[in-house]
């Protein structure tokens, strides 16, 4: 078959397109330009995808493989889906993710747009399967769950699953990087991506303020609403942060909610985190959700444990998680995705603590 590879120069996408093509499939590497580079410099980001960096490994590999390489300028959009909601999110006081918008709407959006223009299917180097869940075509969590990310692909769309080849899904890391040294590939011990990539240092409420402007100051206060101290942003906490709050009451401390309205971050023990009803929305789903059990496991954040909940749909289409035991540090504006066991069926972005200490909802 023809495939199209999203290549990001890191060692899981070009170990994808080696074994597509030993497989014996038409291979063709693109890779998007997506963040741009700190003022156009060419400055290496390790540790940080999408670089000029990476695209250049990404062409290297593609030379060593034998295979096409294209290379595609994706930053217009990547600024409108991604950057400008992400800058947004955080000075209404959430927590955004810009992997899911990047994945959901560029890598897995106009990138299957151009494997379909050229009649191929599309693989990545993501850590996952393809799966068959009652007759429907989704995807679950891989062999090495270590490094599962259907957290952040649980809005693919369906047509893109039904012609999606991953595979690095029954693989473990170490093996990948051990196939790509065998095989005499430079990126085989290049660091993995953990940082946002247009977050250079890792500051992400720098970025923030370089493009809307400062943020308002306010009072931290604990749970009586006694001022405690003052903060310089909202943008610079997250529900459930303990370290680097600035601050010591002689107790262990958590950021329990931030207040948009007021710039107000309060302070409190982790009792104060408890929520046992969120909603969500807009529905994505890959299974149809005539197909969900009633009780799903359900994960709030890309590496919490799924908890079991049963659901609903609101009357405006959003989606209502009911936890069976209290869930913590429920942050608007991170995911909530429901699972049957290790298969994804779909989900949604946190747009409110229905209940304890601290409900809020998404203005």
């Amino acid at each position: 078959m023809k495939i199209v590879v999203a290549m990001s120069g890191g060692v899981d996408s070009s170990v994808a397109a080696l074994l597509l093509k030993e497989q014996g499939h038409e291979v063709i590497g693109v890779s998007l330009r997506l963040a741009p580079d700190d003022n156009g410099s060419l400055q290496k980001r390790q540790g940080r995808c999408c670089s000029i960096d990476d695209m250049t490994d990404a062409r290297q590999v593609c030379d060593k493989l034998e295979i096409p390489f294209y290379a595609i300028d994706s930053r217009d959009k990547f600024k409108s889906v991604v950057f400008d909601p992400f800058v947004k999110a955080y000075r209404a006081g959430q927590t955004p993710i810009p992997c899911l918008a990047c994945n959901h709407e560029v890598k897995f959006g106009d990138l299957y747009k151009t494997a379909k223009a050229l009649g191929a299917s599309l693989a990545t180097g993501h850590y996952a399967k393809v799966v068959d869940y009652n007759g429907v075509k989704t995807l679950a969590r891989p062999h090495d769950q270590a490094r599962d990310q259907t957290y952040y692909l649980y809005g693919t769309e369906p047509e893109v699953v039904q012609h999606l080849y991953l595979p690095l899904g029954e693989l473990n890391k170490p093996d990948v990087r051990e196939v790509a040294k065998k095989m005499g590939m430079a990126v085989h011990d290049k660091p993995d991506s953990h940082e946002i990539c247009f977050v250079p240092d890792g500051n992400h409420a720098r970025v923030i303020e370089a493009a809307s402007g400062p943020m308002p100051a306010g009072e931290m206060q604990n749970l009586d609403g006694k001022k405690v101290s003052e903060h310089t942003g909202i943008h610079n906490f997250t529900i459930g942060q303990r370290r680097g709050i600035g601050i010591g009451l002689g107790e262990r401390n958590y950021v329990v909610d931030l207040n948009a309205e007021n710039q107000v971050v309060t302070l409190g023990p982790k009792s104060a985190l408890a929520c046992s009803k969120v909603s969500a929305g807009p529905l994505r789903t890959i299974v149809p959700t005539e197909l969900w059990p009633t009780q799903v496991q359900v994960q709030i954040r890309a590496r919490h444990q799924p908890q079991a909940a049963t659901w609903s749909i609101a009357d405006n289409g959003e989606i209502i998680f009911d936890f069976l035991e209290p869930a913590y540090a429920v942050a608007l504006g991170q995911a909530a995705v429901a699972y049957d066991g290790d298969v994804m069926l779909g989900g949604a972005l946190i747009t409110g603590r229905l209940d304890g200490k601290f409900a809020r909802q998404a203005n």
